[in-house]
């Protein structure tokens, strides 16, 4: 096929004093473009790097097509900036992979996201939403996490994210509001193990791939933006997850993945509370896809899955809703 490939380049964006730091950090490094189009050539497709947003409209403006388009775009601007590209392609009638453009923008608003899963019975973290210069009370007892209510790889969060105390909630609360320019959710904390699922494929055909335990080293409390980003030195992943733990974690997972109707792949980060319970944390369907570094790749290697064979499953689900 010929496949158009859609992504935000984090070496094309630097942030301005305006801009948090962590501004870019869902966009995609050079290795990875370069990695998933290797990927995808040696599986013998024609590839077409398009880039972002603004390249695609320029790419379809002057009348060109494609078969597919692997799409990792992030967007520009708002909740619902990750929808940006695919409603564009949706417009074309061009298929992509991925989840469409409503699911994106469901599971990008965390405080969506949550409402679905109580509706569907899926346990999640008590949480509220407080809107920008709104009075900060919270209706939910100490400790909490408090997070941005819609960003993506961690960012906003780091060992100042659990909040003890009403004069924290305060300081985090008006700094998220500053940095973000956006709502701010509130979450009981919940203090027992922490677990990110890897789901391949769509609805009925959808499968867990595995799973891991994230544990951090160093004395670290949050798997934040940093740990991400240094996890070779920050964090260190658990695969040997006890069998009935396992199932109860793959069931709650592949229930979310199938409410949300996300698709062809992605995880599902899942976390105890004090006694031993599973709450979903979020399902993120955009799963970053280094060849070697992201959480999803880690897990299929973890399992003799090779990143070509990765990227393949991906792009077959996908195809499968070609007419």
């Amino acid at each position: 096929m010929k496949i158009g490939f859609t992504y935000d380049l984090r070496s094309k964006h630097q942030p301005d004093e305006n801009s948090p730091a962590d501004y870019y950090g869902e966009y995609e490094s050079d290795e990875t473009v370069a990695g998933i189009t290797e990927a995808l050539i040696t599986l013998g497709h024609e590839v077409i790097q398009i880039g972002n947003i603004s390249a695609l409209v320029n790419f379809l403006g002057e009348g060109n097509r494609v078969d597919l388009v692997f799409n990792m775009a992030e967007g520009r601007y708002g909740r619902t900036r990750e929808s940006q590209v695919p409603s564009l392609l949706e417009a074309y009638q061009i298929p992509y992979t991925f989840s469409d453009s409503l699911t994106l923008a469901i599971c990008l608003d965390k405080g969506r996201t949550k409402e679905i899963l109580e509706r569907a019975q899926i346990p999640t973290p008590a949480y509220q939403i407080l809107k920008p210069e709104t009075n900060i009370q919270t209706m939910i007892a100490f400790p909490l996490f408090v997070k941005p209510l819609y960003e993506g790889t961690s960012k906003g969060i780091n060992e100042n994210s659990v909040i003890y105390a009403k004069d924290k909630l305060i300081e985090r609360t008006k700094w998220l509001w500053s940095e973000y320019k956006q709502p701010v959710l509130l979450e009981k904390y919940l203090p027992g193990r922490e677990f990110t699922v890897g789901i391949l494929g769509t609805g009925k055909d959808a499968r867990v791939l595995g799973m891991m335990e994230v544990l951090l080293n160093e004395g670290g409390k949050i798997y934040g933006f940093q740990e991400k980003e240094n996890y070779t030195r920050l964090v260190s992943y658990k695969f040997d997850i006890g069998e009935a733990l396992y199932e109860k974690l793959a069931k709650m997972a592949l229930a979310s993945w199938r409410t949300l109707e996300c698709r062809d792949g992605g995880r599902v980060d899942i976390r105890l509370d004090e006694k031993g319970n599973p709450h979903v944390l979020e399902l993120n369907t955009l799963p970053g896809l280094h060849l070697r570094d992201s959480d999803l790749t880690i897990i299929a290697h973890s399992l003799g899955m090779s990143f070509i064979e990765l990227v393949d499953e991906i792009l077959h689900h996908a195809m499968k809703r070609m007419k």
